[in-house]
């Protein structure tokens, strides 16, 4: 069989899946083809139409997750949680969604030796990625989740009732309240990543303990935070594990194919990839 895969987003110029889930297939020995495909807002009802009649499967990027639940047929209780869906199964028409980001960033960080099970975790941002990061550390048993971000309410919205979290606006980021409480940081902001302007004014608030630091940022390939995270001798890697574990476990809920996640995820990121010189030098 040849699986007919895709990933949507706008922008999608910028996406590694193709290029990950084409090394995926060729080290498994399967066929197929996954296409990156641009698709607008107002486009997002007719090409989940499409893909009933032509799709194996498809994954999302920004700014689709959360808008494209309602034209979904099933989605699991993990993806609904979250409010967002990364993954679409394609079975006889049917459009099942499900999220594969928090997996994604639970293996990455797992091999970094920082797990979520017992940790304090700064999560910076708010938006669609650190609601899956969110609810996954929860649900691993991270002690306790502080989230900075702009706006409080979206912050509140990512954190389920009654959970060990807590909201601080981002103005409030600091040694005192982020580096030396606690022991992993994830950056799920845009902050530093390329074609975007902003970065983060200062680096001050990793100061005081040794967390590890996570920034799902992966182009470019080390960001100012990364860096600045190398001159205190942290623990640090970008997010290109995050990025092929997540497409790991799609291509595993596409194909319903059985392998060893973690050796391919490892053969990607230590050859499959940096053999085309895509984040050469980054993942462990």
């Amino acid at each position: 069989m040849a699986w007919r895969l895709a990933v949507i987003g706008d922008p999608i110029a910028h996406t590694l899946s193709p290029l990950i889930q084409g090394k995926i297939m060729e080290k498994l020995g399967v066929e197929g083809d996954y296409a990156a495909c641009h698709v607008r807002p107002e486009e997002l009802g007719r090409f989940t139409e499409y893909a009933r009649e032509n799709l194996d499967g498809f994954n999302i990027t920004i700014p689709h997750k959360s808008a494209v639940i309602p034209f979904l047929d099933e989605i699991d209780a993990y993806a609904q949680s979250c409010g967002a869906v990364n993954t679409v199964r394609v079975r006889d028409g049917k459009l099942c969604g499900f999220n594969t980001d928090g997996d994604g960033i639970r293996a990455a960080l797992e091999q970094m030796g920082a797990p979520f099970a017992g940790s304090r975790v700064a999560l910076l941002g708010a938006g669609g990625a650190a609601r899956s990061i969110c609810r996954k550390a929860l649900d691993c048993g991270a002690d306790a989740v502080r989230v900075f971000c702009r706006r409080p309410e979206q912050g509140e919205a990512i954190l389920p009732a009654g959970s060990r979290g807590e909201v601080l606006p981002f103005s409030a980021l600091s040694a005192e309240t982020c580096g030396a409480w606690a022991d992993i940081i994830i950056n799920a902001t845009p902050l530093g990543m390329s074609g975007t302007a902003a970065d983060f004014a200062g680096f001050s608030f990793l100061d005081g303990g040794r967390p590890a630091v996570c920034d799902i940022v992966y182009k470019p390939a080390e960001t100012s935070l990364l860096k600045a995270c190398r001159e205190r001798g942290l623990v640090c890697r970008n997010g290109l594990g995050m990025l092929v574990y997540q497409a790991v476990y799609a291509f595993r809920i596409f194909t319903g194919l059985s392998f060893d996640e973690d050796d391919l995820a490892v053969f990607l990121l230590r050859r499959g990839l940096t053999s085309r010189g895509e984040g050469a030098g980054t993942a462990g």
